[in-house]
Order: C-alpha cells, then structure tokens, then sequence
C-alpha cells in the first residue's frame, strides 16, 4: 500500500515538473523591447480548446472526372480527354459519351466587368482534343447515350469547370536570361504570395499541423513572429502589401465605392510587370473578395492572369454547397482548390520561361469558422509538396501569409487570447538556396527580424528590395523608395530596429499589441467611459444620417475595460489621459462591440473614431440594411414597418 502510494505521489510530482518545465520553455514575449512587448500566446490553452474542434474534410463529389487534362511540355498546350471507360462503370451499360466545353470570358465592355463574364456556345469536346490557345477557363458538361434509353440521351450525368494558363504573352515579354544561376548573370527570383485567409500565427499551429511541418521543415522559411496587422480586414492590410498604403482614408470617404478608383492605385505587380515578369492574381468567393465586396472591383484586367471571371461565371453556373458559412463546394471542387490549381498551373507554365509573380488568396474556408483550418491542413500540405516538386522553391522567393486573424465569433467573445490572434496574422516568408548563398547577410537579417516588430509596410518594402535586385549593385537599396503610409518602414531583408515602436512601423494603436494592459476594477470608471462611447456612436449614426436605418444604441453592460501602458510615451497628459480598451454589450440585438480609446479621466473628454470599432460577434443577420462594409459593423437595422398594398 505504501509502495502504491509512493508510485502515485511519484508519478503526480513527474506531471506536475513536466508541467512546471513546459510553462518555464515557453516565451513570455514574441517581441521583447523597451517599446514593444509582445505577449507569448498559448495555441492550446484551456479556453480555446474548450470552443475548439477539429473538422474533417468531406469530398464535393463521390464520382470520377469523365474530363481530364494535361498540360504537354513539348507543344506547350493543354491536351483534353474523355473518360468513356469510367462512363460505362458508372452506367453499368454499354454507353458512348458525349462531352461538350464552353469558353469563359471577361466581358471588358460591361458596366462593370469584374461582375460580368461571357460564355461561348456549346463546343463538341472529343477525347485527347488539344485545345487552343485562347481557351483559359471552361465549364464541360457530359452526357451518356443508350441505347436502352427512348430518347438515346439520359441526363446530364456530370458538369465541370477547369482552368488553363495559355501562353498568349508576346515574345518580348517573355524573359529567359534568369535561367542562368551563375556569379556573372542575377536571376530574377519568382514572387508568389500564397493567402490564407483569417488565419493568425498561433491558429496555423492549432488547426494546420501538416503546414507548420513542411513550412519548419523545408530550409529557408523564415517565420516573422512580431508581424502585426495595420488594418481591420482584408483590403486595408493587403493593399498596404501590395500598395503600401492601407488607404483607410479613401475607404472612410467612400472613395472605393467610385468606379475606376480600384484601378488607379500603384499596384507592385505593376512594377514586377514593367520588370518583365508574368504576373497573376486569383481569389475565391466571388462576392467576399478583396477588391469586389460592396465595390465594383477593376475596370481594366489587373494582371497577365486573371481567375475573377471564372470564379465568377462558375459560382454562377454550378451547384454551390455551403460548409463553415461559406460557398465551400462550387460544382465538383473545393471552392480554394480552383486557385490552388491555378497556382500550380501558372508555376508548371512560366517556370522555365519567365519570372513569376503570382498573388492567389483563398477566403473559402477560414473566413467564418476558426477551427475549419483544420479540415484543410493535409489538401493544402499536398500543394505545398507539388509546387516542391515542381521546382518551386529552388528559384523562388515565397511568401505564406494572411491579412489577420480571427475577427469575431467565439475566438473573440469567449477567449482571452482573441484580442491578440486577431491582430497577429501568420507571415512566412522563403528565400531559396541561391539567394542564401549569395546573401548570407540578408539571411541574417531575416533571423533578427523574426523576434522584432514588423508589419505589412516591411513586406512592400521587402517586395520593392527584390526589384532592386542586380548583378551591377546588388548591396544597394533605393533609400528613395519608400512606403506612402510608412516612411520609416525597411525591408525585411535589412535588420528592423530592435527598439521600435508601433507608429514607428506603421501600426497605429488600435492594432498595436506591443503596451500591456492592466484590467480596470473601478466600476464608476469604466462605466463613465462605457456611457461615453455609446453616446460617441450614436451622434455618429446622426452625422451619417442613419438613424432612420440604424437602431439608438443603449448600454447594455460592460465586459471588460482594460488600460494600456503606452511604452515610452512622455506626455504631460500622461497621468490623467488613458487609452483603455472597451468591451461592452449594447442592447438591441446584444451587439458586441470593442472600442479603442483615449479618456482624459480630468476633463472626462474622450478620443475616438468610431468607424474604428471592433464588432466582436457576427453582423451579417444585423446589418442587412446598409451596403457600407465600414456602416455595418455599428449598424443594427430597424426592424422597419411592412408597407401593406391596397
């Protein structure tokens, strides 16, 4: 009996060491500087989990494809084929085939072409059809004829979509001196920038295992553990990518809404292009994406290769299926496997011919349910060895990315951790094995970077350094080049400051992570802040004039007002103006909302932009009434009157 209790108190004090070991490992900060202190974030704590749940991935079709394709090197074109022989498994008869495609294309003359897209008639598709030029995308359909049938022809028996990356750029645009990896010749490394939508750092270690695995063991990836987002969604932080500018100010005016304004901002891939690379860009969810959602999206094809008209036309044409609140099915395919197959087409075409840079961003199944990730890890792990296989990362710079985490739902209103997985979005990036030979000083940057702040800005800065590129000055960088909305931002191949504060890199201090926080307990003091807030958004709503769509607000209770320590801030103001972080419910509808900001407890006068509110549960049964992606996270709709006909 002693020998029993002995064991157990043994085994009890091993647990407990082992538990007391894990918690000493783990870092208390991903960044840990004078101005910056970056809370460690635990992917398995207890709340977490408590909410979590892993999803596994169902196929969006039970059938074999009666059209398939190839590409042939030799011909550099698309050959078809028609399964006949899985037709008759599947009839279980004696049957022929008939197939036939239609071509998709981008109708340039309509109001708005990135809404609008044209198809072909029916064209005859016969088995091993090479297949011209010109045809980029199809939808195929097939019918089995019998003769135990009256009519000879049963139903449709199966509808498809593919893609093909044509070669239709003229001789001059197609660069093959990058080919030659030598000391005398610079190659000019592809660019391709994989997006997971939604995604933060710490939620890629709890639902994409697989992922994390190859991106730890492949050499070269470089993890920037102190990226914080600059913007609320998606357009703000991917324009300040691809633009270096989040152009909030022109979203608050309006100013995405007027056709052609999407067009006329200063693209990279516009550089990359005047630099001789074929560029591409592709995004799923039609109605979600990035430049399209309440706005008319490019008048002018943005890019070489373009994947908008065909999602488009195909989510308006094939069967869709909803998983995780979104289009996750579109005909036969994951709604995200269209773009992952268009990637890997666009690398198998231009990799021996031209330099490459590529943006394809999947929104299709992380946007709405935090642990569907999961479902997904071992498909998305599969491309990441295919684009290897194919040769990939031996020439190119890539870079696995997301534009935030996890905005609202449960993550958010029943986890300590969302607050900060929300404004920590994963960054990866990959340089290949000939640029960390040449650049042994830049791979020695990006290993400082890892534990420093960083942000979007960085990555534009990262993306201009590798057009700097050249045999002639490859130790030069253009200091005239800079980030409009962040001058003082580097790329990520120099070494970031140590001691760097969030305005600093571009961050302001609604998305900073970097100040601790203090829970405020004094009841009288967050509910005069509370009070003020809700009386701040509803003398918005009457500056906007909608208080004839919106409801009043009401507080209805405050869940928790915390205060920041602003590091290194020496304001006169210091000891009586705050910034304090406000998590509160209203009544109507029991909104809940997270605001960002500065109360001057002396004069009790408050700072705040109100279209800078977090809305932390889900607005899209609430905001129906309003088209304004900015209106409808403080938008609860009247529920107006029904107007009775005579």
């Amino acid at each position: 009996m002693n020998l029993m209790r002995l064991l157990l108190l043994g085994t009890l004090f091993s647990l407990v060491a082992l538990a007391a070991s894990n918690a000493a490992a783990m870092p208390k900060y991903f960044v840990n500087s004078p101005l910056c202190k970056m809370p460690y974030v635990d992917p398995f704590s207890a709340d977490v989990m408590s909410i979590y749940k892993k999803i596994k991935l169902k196929d969006c079709h039970n059938d074999s494809e009666l059209v398939t394709a190839e590409y042939d090197p030799k011909l550099k074109q698309y050959r078809v084929h028609t399964r006949l022989d899985l037709a008759r498994k599947m009839a279980k008869e004696n049957v022929t085939l008939e197939c036939g495609y239609q071509k998709i294309y981008r109708d340039g003359n309509a109001t708005i072409p990135d809404d609008a897209y044209r198809m072909s008639k029916v064209i005859p598709l016969t088995d091993n059809l090479l297949l011209p030029n010109d045809v980029e995308y199809i939808t195929t359909r097939c019918f089995l004829n019998s003769s135990n049938s009256k009519s000879h022809k049963l139903n449709i028996t199966q509808r498809d979509a593919m893609t093909f990356v044509q070669d239709h750029l003229t001789p001059e645009e197609l660069v093959h001196s990058f080919r030659l990896l030598n000391d005398e010749v610079e190659p000019k490394p592809n660019v391709i920038i994989l997006g997971i939508d939604s995604t933060s750092r710490i939620n890629l270690r709890r639902t994409m295992p697989q992922v994390l695995r190859f991106l730890r063991n492949l050499p070269g990836w470089f993890e920037m553990q102190g990226y914080n987002k600059v913007g609320d969604n998606t357009l703000p932080n991917l324009l300040a990518i691809l633009t270096g500018d989040s152009h909030v100010e022109s979203s608050e005016a309006g100013k995405f809404k007027v056709k052609g304004f999407i067009d006329s901002l200063d693209y990279i891939w516009q550089h990359f292009k005047e630099a001789g690379y074929t560029t591409a860009y592709a995004e799923d969810c039609q109605s979600l994406s990035t430049f399209n959602f309440h706005k008319p999206g490019f008048i002018r094809q943005p890019v070489d290769y373009y994947l908008r008209p065909f999602v488009r036309a195909i989510e308006k044409t094939l069967k869709l299926e909803r998983r995780y609140e979104m289009n996750f099915c579109v005909g036969r395919h994951i709604s995200s496997g269209y773009v992952w197959d268009f990637a890997v087409q666009f690398v198998q075409r231009f990799l021996e011919e031209t330099p490459m840079f590529g943006v394809f961003w999947s929104n299709s199944f992380t946007h709405n349910v935090f642990s569907a990730g999961s479902a997904m890890d071992h498909l998305f792990r599969e491309y990441l060895l295919l684009l290897l296989k194919l040769g990939l990362f031996k020439r190119s710079i890539v870079l696995l990315v997301s534009d935030h985490g996890y905005r609202f739902g449960n993550i958010r209103t029943r986890t300590k951790s969302g607050y900060l997985e929300e404004r920590l979005p994963m960054m990866w990036l990959y340089v290949p094995p000939w640029f960390r030979k040449k650049y042994p000083h830049y791979v020695a940057n990006l290993r400082k970077n890892r534990n420093r702040l960083s942000s979007n800005y960085d990555v534009h800065m990262t993306l201009q350094h590798i057009l700097q590129l050249n045999t002639r000055s490859h130790e030069a960088f253009d200091a005239r080049i800079k980030a409009k909305k962040c001058q003082s931002c580097r790329s990520l191949f120099l070494e970031l400051p140590e001691n760097r504060s969030c305005s600093e890199a571009g961050i302001t201090e609604k998305w900073c992570t970097c100040h601790p926080t203090t829970t405020v307990t004094d009841r009288t003091q967050y509910m005069a802040v509370a009070r003020a807030v809700v009386q701040r958004m509803n003398q918005h709503l009457v500056a906007k004039k909608l208080t004839h769509l919106c409801e009043n607000f009401q507080l209805k209770s405050v869940q928790v007002m915390d205060r920041k320590e602003i590091l290194g801030e020496r304001s006169t103001t210091a000891a009586t103006e705050h910034v304090y972080v406000l998590n509160f419910y209203t009544v109507y509808k029991k909104p809940q909302f997270e605001a960002t900001v500065r109360w001057n407890s002396k004069s009790s006068t408050l700072k705040m932009n109100v279209d800078e509110l977090s809305r932390k549960d889900s607005y899209s049964s609430t905001a129906k009434c309003v088209k304004d992606s900015l209106v409808k996270k403080y938008c609860i709709c009247k529920k107006l009157p029904v107007k009775k006909h005579k």
